[in-house]
């Protein structure tokens, strides 16, 4: 499964948002920072619907979890497509796209959230299954509190992560800030669901490109150019979202996993 979205599913969706167009009328360019806003659009929506009903299938299959990953597998190949947000901020000369881009993000993560959220949902064994970790915190403030908290080490992570804006190491930021919102969020909050991660994730996409523009402000297109930018503001919205879907299920079964083996260890001794 992960095969075919990686070689085949991946490709089409990306072959989706090739009608995106930089400002410049190059492919320099995100679903709303371009010239082409409207075919970006639908692309993007097109691609994000075929990785969800793949994903969907998975997880009516395999469980949630891989089904999720198989979706961010396949939306890593459309947030190729995008131009980091270096790039961007070169080609624009404008710093007034990071707005847009905290724009792009709540769209796409609201997207992926709700995705997430379908896959859990569908998954015939969530229903069968006892709770591995009972969270921290129960009800709406656990979910506040798990969500708040992915959020912030997430944000953590990425900035630690994300020196550089190669796809790869950008992609690697946003997948192992998603792993560590993952693990916060099944510790802390009284649900399996993806959601609490996945609500973090949402905020920081929000966060980052407004915090890098608040911090930088003028110099924004100087530091774009010398390598001073904000780490965390390198990553695009679409990395975001293939990072949050690859790496919410990967936090969470490794949560549970490092519970159950306390337990365990518990019990023996």
């Amino acid at each position: 499964m992960i095969a075919i979205a990686a070689l085949v599913i991946g490709p089409i969706a990306a072959w989706l948002c090739r009608p995106m167009r930089g400002t410049d009328g190059g492919m320099i360019s995100t679903v709303l920072v371009g010239s082409a806003v409207g075919p970006a659009i639908l692309g993007s929506l097109l691609a994000m619907a075929m990785a969800t009903l793949f994903g969907a299938l998975v997880a009516r299959m395999l469980g949630w979890r891989l089904g999720c990953f198989v979706a961010g597998v396949t939306l890593a190949w459309p947030a190729w497509e995008h131009a980091g947000v270096v790039q961007l901020l070169r080609v624009s000369g404008d710093p007034s796209i990071m707005p847009r881009l905290a724009i792009e993000g709540a769209a796409l993560l609201g997207l992926a959230l709700g995705a997430a959220f379908l896959l859990y949902r569908v998954d015939p064994g969530i229903d069968r299954k006892p709770d591995a970790i009972k969270g921290v915190v129960s009800g709406v403030g656990g979910f506040v509190a798990a969500a708040l908290a992915a959020g912030t080490l997430a944000g953590i992570v990425a900035l630690l992560v994300a020196i550089e804006e190669q796809r790869a190491q950008a992609f690697a930021a946003a997948a192992g800030a998603a792993i560590a919102a993952g693990t916060i969020a099944r510790f802390i909050g009284p649900s399996p669901s993806p959601t609490a991660a996945m609500l973090g994730l949402l905020l920081v996409s929000i966060v980052a490109p407004l915090l890098t523009m608040q911090l930088t402000g003028a110099d924004l297109i100087e530091a774009a150019y010398i390598g001073s930018m904000l780490n965390l503001g390198r990553l695009t919205p679409m990395l975001w979202v293939s990072g949050a879907l690859v790496g919410v299920p990967i936090g969470s079964a490794w949560a549970e996993s490092m519970f159950e083996r306390h337990e365990h260890s518990t019990v023996a001794a």
